[in-house]
C-alpha cells in the first residue's frame, strides 16, 4: 500500500506536468472524456504517446484510477491490465515499472516481468533505478529450472557501479544482494569501490556508511575497534563535506549514528558544536542526555536550562528541568517550570501533584490548596489529589474542609489504590480528626498508622505512639493505655525530650508526681543543653514541670515554671490560653490575700 501511495503521487505530478501543462490549458471535467468504466480498454493503445494532449492524459488517469481500484478491491488480473496501459505511457517511472512487474510475475510469468524491467532500463538510461530494479527482482526471483543461471542481477549491478558510481542507492543494492548470495567479499569490494569516490555531497557519504554497517556491523563486540575503523570514515567523510546549509542536519544523523554504535564521545563532541555554532535545539537535547548519562551533573542542568529557555513551550523538558532541580533540593525553582508543563502541556495528574508538594515545601500554603481546588475539579476520582487539599487545608488550619477531604480520599482509595492508604495518611487523617476534637474517631485512625506501620519505620512508629498516648492523657481517658504506648515510644527512641516529656506527664495524670518531676527535669535538661535550646514550642514541658511543682506543694517553684512558659509564647494557641490560665490560678495560690479599700 506504501509503494502504491508513492508512486501514485509521483504519477500525478507527472501527468499534470506533460498532459496538463505544456499544451497550455488546464483540463478541468476530464471526466466528461474520459472513459472512467472498470474494465475497459480504449481501443486505440497508441495514442497514449502523445501525453501533450489532455485528453488523452485524462484517460491515462483514467487507467491509472481504474488499476488502484481493481488492485483495492484484490482483482489484480483486471489491475495488472491497466497498470500495463499506464506504463506504456510512462515506461521511465521506476517505481511503476516494479510494481507493474510484479504484478505481471503473478499471471504473466517471469519473462514477461523481467521484459517490462529491461524496456524501462531502455527508456531511461539516465537512471540507476531500472537497473537496480531489475537485479532485485531477478535475485527475488531465480528462473524455475534450477540448472539455468541467470547472469542479469550480475551484469545489472556491474552495470550501475559503473555508470552511477555517485548514486548511494546503488552501493547499497550491491551490498544487499551479495549479502544475501553470502558473497561478502564482493560486498567488501563495494564498498570499497564507494570509500574510493571524490563525492561533495554529504548525503551519499551517510547513505553509503549505513550501507558499510551492513557490510561490517559494529554489533558485534570482537570486531567492534576493526569494523568501526572501516564504516567511521564514512561519516567523517559527510562532516567535512557538509556545507553550513546543511551542517545541523547532516551532523545531527551522524550523531545518530555514534549513538547507535555508543561512540558517545565522540557524539558528545559533535553535539558540543552544534549548540555552541548553531544553538542546535536537538544537539542540546542530545548533548543532556549524554551529559546524564556520563554522569556531568553540572553540565547535563546547563544543558537543560538552555533547552527550556530556548523552547519554554516543550512541557517534557520543562518536566526535565523541575526534576533537575528537585534533586538539587530547591523547590522554589521547581515550581515555575512545573507551572509551565502545566500551561503548555495540558496538565498531567503527576504535574498537579508533583507541584502541589513543592508549594507545600515552601510553605505556600494559599497557592496549594487554589491547585487542589483545580485538582480535585479536573480529576475528581483521584484519591490522590483529594488527599493533597487535605494536607492543604491542614496547613492552613482549615480543619472541617481537611477531613471532608481525607475521607474522599479513602473512599476513592479504597476501590482503586489501596497503597495510599498507607500509616502516613491515618496518621495525618488522624491528627487532624484531633484538632477537631473528635478524639474517638482520631483515636481509631491513630491506631490504625500504628498497625500498618512497618517495623523498620521506628521513628515513625514511636511517634504515632506518642501522640496518641499524648492525646489520651490530656483527655484524662484510657490512661493504662497512654501509658503503655508511650513507654513503648520511650523504649524505640530513648533520650527524646517529647517522648520524656510524655512519660512525666503520664506519672503526674497517674499521681506518681515525684516520678513525674524526675522524667520532666530530665526532657528539661537535655533541652537546654540542645544546640537549639528552648524554643517556643517546649513551653508545655515548662509548664508540667511548673503543674507537678505545684502539685508537690514547690509553688514558688511552679511560679517560676510557668512563667517561663508564659514567656515562650508557644505557637499553639489552645496550650498558650491554657499555659496563661494555669498562671493565673498559681499565682492567686501563691499570693496572700490583702483587704482592698
Amino acid at each position: 500500500m506504501h509503494l502504491r501511495n508513492a508512486f501514485s503521487r509521483n504519477l500525478l505530478v507527472s501527468f499534470l506536468a506533460c498532459g496538463l501543462t505544456v499544451v497550455g490549458r488546464a483540463v478541468t471535467t476530464p471526466q466528461a472524456e474520459a472513459d472512467l468504466s472498470l474494465g475497459t480498454l480504449p481501443g486505440d493503445r497508441s495514442d497514449l504517446r502523445l501525453l501533450q494532449d489532455g485528453e488523452l492524459a485524462a484517460d491515462l488517469l483514467a487507467h491509472y484510477s481504474a488499476a488502484l481500484q481493481f488492485e483495492a478491491s484484490g482483482r489484480l488480473r483486471q489491475a495488472l491490465e491497466h497498470y500495463l496501459a499506464v506504463f506504456q505511457a510512462d515506461p521511465t517511472n521506476s517505481e511503476l515499472a516494479s510494481h507493474t512487474a510484479g504484478l505481471a510475475m503473478q499471471f504473466q510469468g517471469r519473462r514477461a516481468a523481467v521484459e517490462i524491467l529491461e524496456e524501462a532500463i531502455r527508456r531511461d538510461p539516465r537512471s540507476p533505478a531500472p537497473l537496480l530494479n531489475l537485479a532485485k527482482f531477478c535475485s527475488t526471483y531465480p528462473p524455475e529450472d534450477l540448472f539455468e543461471k541467470d547472469e542479469r542481477p550480475a551484469k545489472a549491478i556491474t552495470e550501475a557501479l559503473a555508470r552511477f558510481p555517485g548514486h548511494a542507492e546503488v552501493y547499497e543494492a550491491a551490498v544487499l544482494i551479495h549479502l544475501t548470495l553470502h558473497e561478502r567479499e564482493k560486498a567488501i569490494a563495494v564498498m570499497d569501490q564507494a570509500a574510493n569516490q571524490s563525492s561533495r555531497d554529504p548525503f551519499f557519504w551517510l547513505a553509503a556508511g549505513r550501507t558499510a554497517a551492513r557490510v561490517w556491523p559494529l554489533g558485534q563486540a570482537e570486531f567492534r575497534l576493526e569494523y568501526g575503523q572501516r564504516v567511521q570514515p564514512f561519516f567523517e567523510n559527510a562532516l567535512k563535506s557538509a556545507s553550513k546549509a546543511n551542517a545541523e542536519e547532516v551532523t545531527l544523523e551522524v550523531v545518530q549514528q555514534y549513538l547507535l554504535t555508543n561512540e558517545l564521545d565522540r557524539a558528545r563532541q559533535l553535539c558540543e558544536t552544534l549548540s555552541r555554532d548553531y544553538e542546535s535545539l536537538e544537539a542540546r537535547k542530545i548533548l543532556y542526555r549524554l551529559y546524564e548519562a556520563g554522569g556531568m551533573k553540572d553540565q547535563a542542568l546547563t544543558t537543560l536550562e538552555q533547552i527550556v529557555q530556548q523552547d519554554p513551550r516543550d512541557a517534557a523538558q520543562q518536566r526535565l528541568l523541575a526534576g533537575e532541580y528537585d534533586k538539587l533540593k530547591q523547590p522554589e525553582k521547581v515550581i515555575p517550570h512545573l507551572e509551565a508543563a502545566i500551561q503548555h502541556g495540558g496538565g498531567e495528574i503527576a504535574d498537579y501533584v508533583r507541584l502541589g508538594w513543592q508549594l507545600y515545601q515552601t510553605r505556600q500554603y494559599e497557592d496549594m490548596v487554589r491547585l487542589g481546588q483545580r485538582s480535585v475539579r479536573l480529576f475528581p476520582d483521584h484519591p490522590l489529589v483529594h488527599y493533597q487539599l487535605a494536607i492543604a487545608h491542614r496547613a492552613r488550619e482549615e480543619w472541617a474542609l481537611s477531613v471532608k477531604h481525607f475521607a474522599e480520599a479513602e473512599t476513592l482509595a479504597g476501590t482503586t489504590q489501596t497503597e495510599l492508604l498507607d500509616y502516613l495518611f491515618y496518621y495525618q487523617f488522624g491528627i487532624t480528626m484531633e484538632r477537631l476534637q473528635r478524639y474517638e474517631e482520631a483515636g481509631r485512625l491513630l491506631e490504625k498508622s500504628i498497625t500498618l506501620t512497618p517495623q523498620e519505620e521506628i521513628q515513625s512508629a514511636a511517634n504515632t505512639m506518642n501522640f496518641l498516648g499524648y492525646m489520651w492523657l490530656e483527655q484524662n481517658t484510657r490512661i493504662d493505655k497512654a501509658g503503655e504506648l508511650i513507654t513503648k515510644a520511650n523504649e524505640l527512641l530513648p533520650n527524646q525530650p517529647a517522648y520524656i516529656d510524655s512519660l512525666g506527664w503520664f506519672h503526674y495524670r497517674k499521681g506518681a508526681f515525684k516520678e513525674a518531676l524526675r522524667e520532666l527535669k530530665r526532657a528539661e535538661v537535655m533541652i537546654r543543653e540542645s544546640e537549639q535550646g528552648m524554643q517556643p514550642e517546649d513551653a508545655e514541658i515548662l509548664e508540667h514541670i511548673g503543674l507537678t511543682h505545684l502539685a508537690l506543694g514547690d509553688k514558688a517553684s511552679a511560679l517560676t515554671y510557668l512563667t517561663n512558659a508564659n514567656n515562650l509564647k508557644t505557637p499553639d494557641a489552645k496550650a498558650r490560653a491554657r499555659i496563661e490560665e494555669n498562671l493565673k490560678k498559681a499565682t492567686g495560690a501563691a499570693s496572700p490575700k490583702t483587704d482592698r479599700k
